[in-house]
C-alpha cells in the first residue's frame, strides 16, 4: 500500500507520518509513506506511482488540499482521501470530493487510527504479514500469499507461493499470527488458507494446486462448517 502525506507544515508532516508508521506497525502490515511539501509536488509524483491513500493539508500556498483533491478526482475516483486542516470550517468540502475522513489539528493517533481502520477494509487483506525467524533472520511473510503451514519433525513449513519458509516456532504461535477469518485449523500438524481450496472431501481439503491438506477427526466438524461460512461470505460478497 502506498500513502501520501502532503503538507506545507514540516513538523506536521513528520508527526503524522510518525503516526500512520505507528499504525501499520501494531497492525502488522506493510505500508509506504511518501511526504510531499505541496500540492503540485504531490500532484506531479502520480505520474510515477500509484497512490492508495492520501492525507491533503487544506490550508497550502499554491494549492489547497480541496483543490489537489478535486484534480486527483478528475482522473481517480479510487485513491482514498483524507483531508487535514486547523478549522472544522471545511467538513463539507470533504464530501464533494469523496473524502474518507476529515480530521482536526493537532492531529492525535486515535482520530488517526478511526481514519485508518476504515482505511483498513479496503486494503487490509493485501497487506497483513507474520514475521518468523528463519536461518537466524526475520522474514516477513505477507499472509495472502500463504497457502498452507504444516508441522514436520518440529520444524514448521510456510509454503507461499513462491517458496517455503521453515521456522522453529510451533504452529500455535503462527496460528495466532493469522487471519481466523482466512486461515483454519484442520489437523494438528497443518493450518490452510481457505482461498486457496478448490474442494472438499470426506478426510482432506483438495488445493487450487492438487495438494491434500488432511482434516483429523478431531477437527473436522468444526472446520467443514467454518469452510461452508467462509464460501457463503465469498458469495455474498461478490
Amino acid at each position: 500500500m502506498l500513502i501520501a502525506i502532503c503538507d506545507d507544515n514540516p513538523n506536521e508532516r513528520t508527526f503524522l507520518q510518525g503516526l500512520v508508521s505507528e499504525f501499520f506497525k501494531k497492525n502488522n502490515c506493510t505500508a509506504e509513506i511518501n511526504v510531499y511539501q505541496n500540492g503540485a509536488e504531490f500532484l506531479q509524483s502520480l505520474t510515477k506511482a500509484s497512490v492508495n491513500l492520501a492525507f491533503l493539508d487544506i490550508y497550502m500556498p499554491g494549492m489547497t488540499g480541496v483543490e489537489v483533491a478535486r484534480e486527483v478526482r478528475k482522473t481517480n475516483d479510487d485513491m482514498l482521501i483524507v483531508l487535514t486542516t486547523t478549522s472544522p470550517d471545511h467538513a463539507l468540502d470533504g464530501y464533494s470530493v469523496d473524502a474518507l475522513g476529515y480530521l482536526v489539528k493537532p492531529l492525535d493517533y486515535i482520530g488517526v487510527q478511526k481514519v485508518l481502520n476504515r482505511c483498513m477494509k479496503n486494503f487490509g487483506d493485501s497487506m497483513r504479514f507474520i514475521e518468523v525467524l528463519s536461518n537466524r533472520l526475520n522474514v516477513r511473510i505477507l499472509q495472502k500469499n500463504i497457502r498452507f503451514a504444516e508441522v514436520l519433525k518440529n520444524v514448521c513449513i510456510i509454503h507461499t507461493l513462491t517458496e517455503t519458509v521453515k521456522s522453529y516456532c510451533s504452529l500455535g504461535d503462527i496460528e495466532v499470527m493469522l487471519d481466523e477469518n482466512v486461515f483454519l485449523r484442520t489437523h494438528r500438524s497443518f493450518i490452510v488458507n481457505m482461498n486457496y481450496i478448490a474442494d472438499s472431501v470426506e478426510t482432506d481439503f483438495i488445493l487450487d494446486s492438487g495438494e491434500k491438506i488432511p482434516i483429523s477427526r478431531k477437527y473436522r466438524l468444526p472446520a467443514k462448517q467454518a469452510y461452508r461460512d467462509f464460501i457463503f461470505s465469498q458469495t455474498r460478497g461478490m
